[in-house]
């Protein structure tokens, strides 16, 4: 695949993350989060906790500061480790917001980001209202950064040879979820 392939792809998908978010329910959050696993491997060649943290403190912030800059009220500011604890390792590998003893180890914190969406009144970076010291993610927002991220990654290729690839290596080896016709 070039380049432009890549990047269309991502587009294509990213579109539909957004078609999924306008949904009531919570797949799109699942989607998204495996999707950022997926752009950090392509990015750095490899995900673990370091590099998913690096990459939201590097990218999703150029989005959107608050995902590293993001303070819970306890003044805690690592967002970056919530999202890799509750989203990647949580919602993709436990499907829970709850984070399992390695999650806490890590610096996880329960329900430390909760999930709503904007036509049922949620607000993008919101605190939460029930008492917990977490942060509200909605879904609609939070796709459209995802497809921002992707918009950024792939200009930042194209005059960008390391990055390029890196993305051509890593996609070549570990090819995206793609159907097949026969």
């Amino acid at each position: 695949m070039t380049l432009n392939e890549i990047e269309n792809y991502f587009i294509n998908r990213s579109n539909e993350l957004i078609a999924l978010s306008l949904r009531w329910d919570p797949w799109s959050f699942l989607c998204g989060s495996a999707m950022i696993d997926y752009l950090t491997h392509m990015v750095y060649g490899d995900s673990n906790r370091k590099l998913y943290v690096k990459f939201v403190e590097e990218y999703l912030s150029q989005v959107n500061s608050l995902y590293k800059n993001f303070k819970y009220l306890s003044g805690d500011q690592d967002l970056p480790t919530q999202m890799y604890v509750i989203l990647r390792c949580g919602i993709v590998h436990s499907f829970s917001f709850v984070p399992d003893s390695i999650g806490i180890k890590n610096g996880g914190r329960k329900r430390s980001i909760l999930l709503a969406h904007e036509m049922g009144g949620g607000v993008h970076f919101s605190r939460s209202k029930s008492g917990l010291d977490a942060v509200v993610f909605t879904a609609e927002t939070f796709a459209l950064d995802i497809q921002q991220v992707i918009n950024i990654i792939f200009q930042q290729a194209k005059i960008d040879s390391v990055l390029e690839n890196e993305i051509l290596s890593y996609v070549s080896q570990h090819p995206p979820i793609m159907g097949t016709f026969t």
